[in-house]
């Protein structure tokens, strides 16, 4: 007995010892992993003759330092190279006959939009990418009002790519995020409506750098109606759709006091919302819900911040403010008959029958037939140092 366990104890050694190797070994293929060029972002414009451009951003192993030195002078570790082509299949064929390795495409976390080939429709991009196995479906999409590829221009100071600048600003939420996934549904299943946060690209003077430099900052949101860009958020209806959309940790709001017009800020914390759908006969509530806590950051009014009413009239301004932005978003919104944020989704399943009856005039009803309620609470949890304009 006891020798037959310890001869299975020793093939049960002898398995592991052999399996572990394998494991540790990493690459499978050397020689596969060397034919492959590995995309961060995809680009898409249209030319002025109405060609599809398709550009891309490979990292470049060979040009990325193992060690505590930088790159040589002058030599980016990534490069952008583009196709053109009657479609996007046809650009990207022609971009990998000029490349001497295979394009991978699942480390790709970012697609850049341009102006002029989202406004003549993405349906093409949708179409192409659907039917690929290779795309993740949780990429960021931006949306650039110009030549996109320009992008690639910009100075990367905080980040070594490109594509880390892109991917921590939807990661931050200081712009309403937005994935392919969320698109592809929304056109395949709803009105093909939505929004794209926008980039932007601008000669910033760092004094650092003893230079001006082309820097990638954000901007507002393209509008998408029926799978085409046809108007733009500003910067402030932007910021009300990122609450609209999103539940954000932190977003910064100034107001104007009513009494003296002076200026109030505070950084909002742990902003939740909740969208929920109410018929009334022929007609469809949307009652939107919006709380956050609020830590005074600055204010320039004489008001005591020790008596519990000036408080109540700091945190209404700050609710009125917060409310302006989102009703600035939903209005536009409304005016290009645009179901932005998806509220046709709480009609079609929570009442089909209705839903039916709107069928023959879908963006009519969907705006004449539809209220938003808005309702935003902010409690002021901390003021800081108080003041009083007594002597």
């Amino acid at each position: 007995m006891h020798i037959v366990k310890l001869t299975a104890r020793l093939l049960m050694a002898l398995c592991l010892a052999s399996i572990m190797p394998a494991l540790l070994s990493g690459c499978w293929s050397k020689q596969e992993l060397n034919d492959r060029s590995f995309v961060s972002t995809m680009i898409i414009d249209m030319n002025k003759e109405g060609e599809t451009e398709v550009s891309t951003l490979f990292l470049l192993p060979n040009r990325i330092s193992t060690g505590l030195e930088s790159n040589a002078p002058g030599q980016k570790p990534y490069v952008l190279v583009t196709g053109k082509g009657r479609n996007v299949a046809e650009a990207f064929h022609k971009l990998q006959r000029d490349l001497p390795r295979n394009v991978t495409w699942g480390q790709m976390s970012v697609i850049i939009i341009g102006d002029r080939y989202a406004r003549a429709g993405l349906a093409p991009l949708f179409d192409f990418l659907i039917r690929s196995t290779e795309f993740r479906l949780r990429v960021n999409v931006f949306y650039f009002k110009g030549v996109a590829r320009n992008l690639s221009k910009l100075a990367p100071i905080f980040e070594r790519f490109p594509t880390e600048i892109w991917r921590e600003t939807t990661h931050t939420k200081r712009i309403p995020p937005i994935q392919i996934r969320d698109l592809l549904y929304a056109y395949w299943n709803n009105l093909g409506d939505g929004y794209m946060p926008e980039l932007v690209l601008r000669m910033n003077n760092l004094l650092t750098e003893n230079k001006k430099m082309p820097w990638s900052g954000i901007g507002g949101a393209a509008l998408i109606k029926n799978g085409k860009v046809t108007d733009r958020f500003t910067d402030e209806e932007t910021e009300g759709i990122l609450v609209l959309t999103n539940d954000v940790d932190e977003l910064l709001v100034t107001a104007q006091m009513p009494d003296d017009e002076e200026l109030v800020s505070a950084r909002l914390i742990d902003i939740r919302r909740k969208v929920k759908a109410v018929r009334r006969g022929n007609q469809v509530e949307i009652p939107i819900s919006v709380t956050a806590e609020a830590d005074l950051v600055s204010i320039h009014s004489s008001l005591d911040l020790s008596n519990p009413s000036n408080l109540r009239k700091i945190e209404r301004a700050l609710q009125e403010r917060l409310q302006e932005k989102i009703h600035a978003a939903v209005d536009r919104a409304r005016r290009r008959r645009a179901d932005v944020f998806q509220w046709s989704e709480y009609i079609k399943y929570k009442y089909p029958s209705l839903w039916r009856q709107w069928s023959e005039r879908l963006r009519e009803n969907l705006v004449e037939n539809v209220k938003p309620e808005i309702d935003v609470r902010i409690h002021l949890r901390n003021t800081g140092v108080s003041r009083s304009n007594k002597s």
